[in-house]
């Protein structure tokens, strides 16, 4: 059995994984593990802990445990995995903690594998919505019911971004869309990224110094619809084998700028 259809025949644990968060998040206690200042990046929840170990218990006992696996969080059954595997595993299990933690509903489990140069699998699933994305080698498939939800006025002809300083990085770019009347908006807490970005609410979604246990994403379902991306990375390229590591985690070096059909 290859390794993506070991992925497949254990989405119903994945799954699994995104209910136990959901019934863990009324109550849910959590803390700081960085000192960044910035509350996406510092908060971690106990229920990030549980559902980590809970996903790894499962996955370890597959051929995925060859991988190289890039966990989000520091929990027992890491230790299990191959740090020289040739495949990338990640592992977020609660992607938008920031957003969990206070209640809200805009949060998924996130496990993509990639073999340092292109994509072969992301799973997304947001429990709350029972709603999943599935990308699979460049193919996008979608399950369940689309959410409903509401965005600030001035996202409907942004594109948004999380860190970074993109009128610095891609000085260029950010001239061109802003003649456009496009902007750059930085983004809250209360929805996240994903589910703007792939309901076409947004015209765009900008990354920097790529997070490797999410960050992705975004790149994978345009990547998937045939949309504009712009990127590059420490040596032109983004580069998906130059993991390097900073105080809150793995990132890869560079930038990505995908535009929605609304971007043009």
């Amino acid at each position: 059995m290859n390794l993506i259809e070991t992925l497949q025949n254990l989405e119903p644990i994945f799954i699994e994984a995104g209910q136990l968060a959901y019934k863990m998040q009324k109550g849910v206690s959590n803390h700081s593990k960085h000192n960044t200042g910035n509350n996406v990046i510092d908060i971690v929840t106990e229920a990030d802990l549980a559902v980590q170990e809970f996903l790894l218990e499962a996955i370890s006992k597959t051929d995925l445990v060859n991988c190289c696996l890039m966990a989000e969080e520091n929990t027992p059954s890491v230790k299990k995995f191959n740090e020289q595997g040739k495949y990338y595993l990640a592992v977020d299990p609660i992607d938008g903690t920031a957003v969990y933690a206070k209640g809200g509903p805009y949060f998924s489990v996130i496990i993509s594998l990639h073999d340092g140069k292109k994509n072969l699998y992301t799973f997304i699933y947001f429990p709350v919505f029972n709603w999943t994305h599935r990308i699979i080698n460049e193919k996008h498939s979608v399950e369940g019911k689309t959410p409903e939800f509401t965005l600030p006025t001035e996202y409907k002809n942004s594109i948004i971004y999380w860190t970074g300083d993109p009128e610095k990085t891609i000085p260029e770019l950010y001239n061109e869309l802003k003649n456009k009347g496009i902007i750059f908006t930085k983004i809250g807490q209360d929805v996240g990224s994903i589910a703007p970005f792939v309901l076409n609410r947004v015209v765009g979604i900008y990354k920097e110094n790529i997070n490797v246990y999410d960050g992705m994403v975004e790149f994978d379902i345009a990547t998937a619809r045939g949309l504009k991306i712009y990127s590059a990375g420490a040596d032109g390229k983004l580069d998906l084998s130059n993991i390097k590591k900073r105080e809150w985690g793995l990132y890869y070096p560079g930038y990505y700028l995908a535009l929605n059909n609304n971007g043009k």
